[in-house]
């Protein structure tokens, strides 16, 4: 009795020796973005005003033109890969290799997409936004499908069985059940998307991005937030350009937490309209 008594409380203790080190684990994870976040607010706040957003204005416009082409581009193309992938080719050859494409796809260097998006555009009609939004839209192509797949995974069986048994089709049962249910996940990986064609510099730089656009338009190249402020912080001179550097850190950082909001808002909308059902 006193051996397991013992034993018992040797775990308790090994139990919370392991929560201790997971919290602390956690909360220097926090510590580190809220230090950065905190960073990067001090020294960039102070130059934000009316006249330097519209001094960025063009860079704010191009980036979220970047972020919607390749999402308009991406999403189609990855859901619809995912469906197949997990409700019809199952674990057969031709999804082991489509599967194992994306993961190399994924883990691809950027500069990588953009030297290949730079070899198209000179064999076709140059670096534009539009050019920048199709090499953008292949390196967030993985996260869809993969937060996709796992949308579609975490859809009961049953479900499924249910509507199947009820007569419907495997394509309605898809396009009206699974899908609506696994919208949240799908749309989780959405924002994870966006958020790695907003901040993406060394594609876009080879692909579409410029220092300053004459016009706008799908055949032109565009400003970025993300390639202004790499020239910006490598190539300033005085501690007025370093401090713009920061601002349009911050700019960029406020509309990433936007745009997070907004779909974080959306996915909670389809996740309440589901649980309705």
């Amino acid at each position: 009795m006193s051996k397991y008594l013992s034993h018992s409380k040797k775990r308790k203790i090994e139990e919370k020796i392991a929560f201790s080190i997971f919290y602390l684990c956690g909360l220097t994870v926090l510590g580190i973005l809220f230090f950065m976040i905190w960073h990067i607010v001090s020294n960039g706040i102070g130059v934000i005003s009316f006249s330097f957003i519209a001094s960025i204005y063009n860079a704010i416009v191009g980036t979220l033109s970047l972020v919607s082409l390749s999402i308009v581009f991406a999403v189609p193309f990855g859901v619809l890969s995912a469906i197949y992938l997990y409700e019809y080719a199952k674990d057969s050859k031709l999804s082991q290799i489509v599967r194992f494409s994306s993961d190399c796809l994924a883990g691809l260097p950027s500069i990588v997409f953009g030297i290949f998006g730079y070899a198209i555009a000179l064999k076709t009609i140059g670096p534009s936004l539009l050019v920048g939004g199709v090499i953008l839209s292949f390196m967030i192509l993985p996260i869809i499908i993969k937060a996709t797949e796992e949308g579609l995974k975490s859809v009961p069986s049953d479900i499924r069985d249910g509507s199947l048994a009820l007569g419907a089709s495997k394509w309605q049962t898809i396009r009206q059940i699974v899908v609506p249910s696994a919208m949240p996940q799908i749309i989780t990986g959405v924002i994870l998307a966006m958020g790695r064609s907003a901040e993406e510099t060394a594609a876009v730089m080879f692909t579409a991005a410029t220092i300053y656009a004459s016009g706008f338009g799908l055949l032109n190249r565009v400003e970025t937030l993300s390639f202004n402020l790499y020239i910006t912080a490598t190539e300033y001179s005085t501690q007025q350009e370093l401090a713009s550097a920061y601002g349009i850190a911050v700019v960029l950082l406020g509309l990433m937490i936007t745009l997070f909001i907004i779909s974080n808002l959306v996915k909670r909308k389809f996740a309440k309209y589901n649980s309705n059902i």
